[in-house]
């Protein structure tokens, strides 16, 4: 009997999970094919709602979604593991729990955080890539507005109410938006007055929201200084510390939750597949 082919899929997000079961329907009356899924969770994050959970909006499992449920009326296997070193030439994947053997192999390894070697961004700032960031973030400016709640120097509790976001594409505008409106709630809640916290978006380009029309972004710009949401353009972040970050221009912004929203292809992710 003809030994079965072995198409591997790594990464279970969105593309991946498309493309195992793309294959399973495509290869449906090919008996002699083995189809694997390698995902390092069980579940798939939808990504483009993190922002929800880091705004409080909703809670973390809602934006989890069952692999195994969504393969249920496939042929398609679903192993749990994170892959650590993979050999081309033996065609062969490397994990915590096993190695894993394969004749054709699909990279569906997303991307990461890009931080521009912009000196102390990685240390210091916060970034929005998975179910963990999300829940980070959300408790520190919880964190924030307790510790805000308690100080009695005006400086230094401007600096802890100060939240920005540095990067004006989508996930960016979208985290800023959903500040604005939590800020409501947690203003009351630790009583503090609404004009003592200071949001702001640091966009190195031009403008915010640069694949949208010239319209749109007006109409988002507009609504969001309307919320009292500070946006600066063309002002690249040069270095961010523990409790601030300087510009281009040499201005240094005092703040304790700097958050980063730029990314990176998975080319640097998956460096280790290259042969």
């Amino acid at each position: 009997m003809e030994e079965k082919k072995k198409i591997v899929v790594l990464g279970g997000g969105f593309g991946g999970l498309t493309a195992a079961q793309s294959l399973d329907k495509l290869l449906k009356r090919n008996k002699n094919v083995e189809i694997i899924l390698i995902n390092k969770s069980r579940n798939q994050i939808y990504l483009t709602e993190l922002h929800e959970v880091a705004g409080n909006r909703i809670p973390p499992d809602s934006i989890e979604y069952s692999l195994e449920t969504a393969l249920e009326e496939t042929r398609i296997k679903l192993i749990v593991d994170e892959i650590q070193k993979a050999d081309l030439k033996e065609r062969k994947l490397y994990g915590m729990n096993g190695i894993y053997t394969f004749d054709y192999l699909i990279l569906a390894c997303g991307s990461e955080p890009a931080f521009f070697g912009i000196p102390g961004m990685k240390e210091n700032a916060f970034t929005l890539w998975s179910r963990e960031d999300a829940l980070r973030i959300r408790e520190h400016i919880i964190k924030m507005f307790k510790a805000a709640s308690n100080e009695p120097d005006g400086q230094k509790r401007r600096e802890y109410l100060t939240f920005v976001v540095g990067g004006g594409g989508f996930t960016g505008i979208e985290m800023i938006g959903e500040l604005v409106e939590w800020i409501e709630e947690l203003c009351l809640e630790y009583n503090i007055k609404h004009n003592e916290v200071s949001l702001m978006v640091i966009e190195a380009l031009p403008k915010i929201l640069p694949n949208l029309s010239d319209s749109l972004i007006e109409k988002a710009s507009n609504y969001l200084k309307k919320k009292g949401v500070r946006i600066l353009t063309n002002s690249p972040i040069t270095s961010v510390s523990a409790d601030s970050f300087t510009l281009t221009s040499g201005q240094v912004i005092k703040t304790h939750t700097p958050y980063l929203n730029g990314r990176s292809s998975g080319q640097q992710f998956c460096e280790f597949l290259r042969p």
